[in-house]
């Protein structure tokens, strides 16, 4: 395995080979990778863009039928499928992640906040609709006004009645409340309640399903472009992130020792922190700056999807809150006294401020988006941790595949580090020269004789 491996990869980065086995062994890494790129594909299918298993399934096959021939074919096509994989899980990774999660909470926390303000608008509508039923109820205030005319009518029937002659009082009361203008305007608002939800739900829908679906591809038309960019960068120009100590630094190092040129190795403390060896596990304060670089967008998202997620449950705790409450009135009672000829009569009416059956219902999903955005910043966390070594892998790989410019990029930093400590000797030989310059007692000892103390000499600095 520790011969084959070699092997493989020398197979895999380069265009030689020769006879049976090496195409095999060619053919099966090429094959490997492009299901691994088929398989994330279909997940990217089924889950993102809600394609059928047997649709995604098709589509997987296709591409990986294609991208196997590819790749056996193309040695640049393999540099980009690797170096793909690779960016997945930087920065253009880290962006896909948090589109993700934008997504998802604008998608569950926003709508169901939009939900449950329609909810309190309804509860306002069914409650004006029940204040308008006045006939239909037995206790209210109009009904109880009806039946104190009608008992005192009866009780001034009684009253006329004089010996002989009597006065019958025929008396009729009807009440009813002319409400049909009210009512019309209340099925208005209710048709316009509605109308307005309906629209606004079905554009949210429609931009969160356009946004469902066009995001992922969008997000992948990007991270192959900058990939290819990023390809294009490093062949071209020798500086772009030209600070790492390769194995092909090292043994262009040694190629200069031996031949009795300027060598580097080994770098000082200094220059260690500033160009670091790849591959290497040991932490440096680079990785620390890209590190803390990963996470600052990953923070400014965390607190925006927080502050939308707590205004959604702010909200539903203020109408739980209120629902709590208002199911703890009870219905107000009005007693009314009326005295005619010192005999009382007592009426009530009741008044329910709120109905029971008109209170929102509110909704809090944190069963819905709890688990998704957990995974999403595990997979954050666990990418920014790792994201300096995958830096190291996307350069090891550059090295591997394209020799001639890691022989160029390797030149322009050695030079570099030559030309630094040429330029670092010759600054401490010309502060020793003006210091030298400089000393009188240098100049002229005779005037500045060395010191003795009992017999002994004591030599001055000459730099003071």
């Amino acid at each position: 395995m520790g011969s084959v491996l070699p092997h493989l990869v020398r197979l895999f980065t380069t265009d030689h080979r020769s006879g049976c086995r090496d195409i095999s062994l060619h053919l099966l890494s090429c094959l490997l990778l492009s299901l691994l790129l088929g398989f994330l594909l279909l997940l990217g299918l089924l889950y993102s863009l809600q394609y059928s298993l047997q649709v995604s399934g098709i589509i997987s096959g296709c591409t990986v039928l294609l991208l196997t021939s590819a790749l056996f074919v193309s040695q640049r096509v393999r540099c980009f499928a690797l170096l793909f994989l690779v960016s997945c899980a930087l920065q253009q990774g880290r962006n896909l992640l948090l589109a993700a999660g934008i997504g998802l909470v604008l998608l569950w926390n926003v709508g169901n906040t939009f939900r449950n303000l329609q909810s309190v608008a309804q509860s306002i509508v069914c409650n004006l609709k029940t204040q308008l039923q006045v006939q239909e109820l037995p206790s209210s205030p109009l009904q109880t006004q009806v039946n104190m005319i009608r008992r005192t009518c009866d009780r001034m029937s009684n009253f006329f009645e004089l010996g002989v002659v009597s006065f019958s009082v025929d008396t009729r009361v009807d009440g009813y409340a002319e409400s049909d203008e009210a009512r019309e305007k209340l099925q208005e608002a209710t048709q316009m309640l509605n109308a307005t939800a309906e629209k606004a739900e079905a554009i949210y829908d429609a931009v969160s399903s356009v946004g469902s679906r066009v995001t992922p591809g969008i997000g992948v038309l990007v991270l192959a472009l900058m990939t290819v960019l990023f390809l294009k960068m490093c062949r071209q120009n020798k500086r772009f992130l030209n600070s790492y100590i390769t194995p092909a630094f090292v043994r262009y190092d040694e190629q200069q020792r031996s031949e009795g040129r300027p060598h580097v190795l080994p770098l000082t403390k200094k220059e260690a922190k500033r160009y670091p060896s790849v591959p290497s596990a040991r932490p440096t304060l680079s990785d620390g700056q890209s590190i803390l670089m990963f996470f600052l967008p990953v923070v400014v998202h965390l607190l925006t999807w927080s502050a939308l997620i707590g205004l959604d449950a702010l909200l539903y705790w203020i109408i739980q809150t209120v629902n709590r409450h208002m199911r703890q009135f009870r219905p107000i009672e009005v007693p009314l006294k009326v005295s005619l000829n010192g005999a009382p009569m007592a009426f009530f009416y009741s008044i329910e401020m709120f109905k029971k059956e008109c209170l929102p219902q509110p909704t809090f999903l944190l069963s819905e988006w709890l688990a998704p955005l957990s995974v999403i910043l595990v997979v954050l966390a666990i990418m920014g941790l790792l994201s300096p070594k995958f830096l190291q892998a996307k350069m090891l790989l550059i090295e591997k595949f394209y020799d001639d410019c890691s022989a160029d990029r390797v030149q322009h930093l050695h030079a570099k580090i030559v030309r630094k400590r040429s330029k670092k000797k010759l600054r401490a030989l010309k502060s020793t020269l003006v210091s030298y310059a400089t000393n009188v007692k240098f100049w002229f000892p005779i005037f500045f004789p060395n010191k003795t103390v009992d017999g002994l000499q004591l030599h001055e600095n000459p730099r003071l």
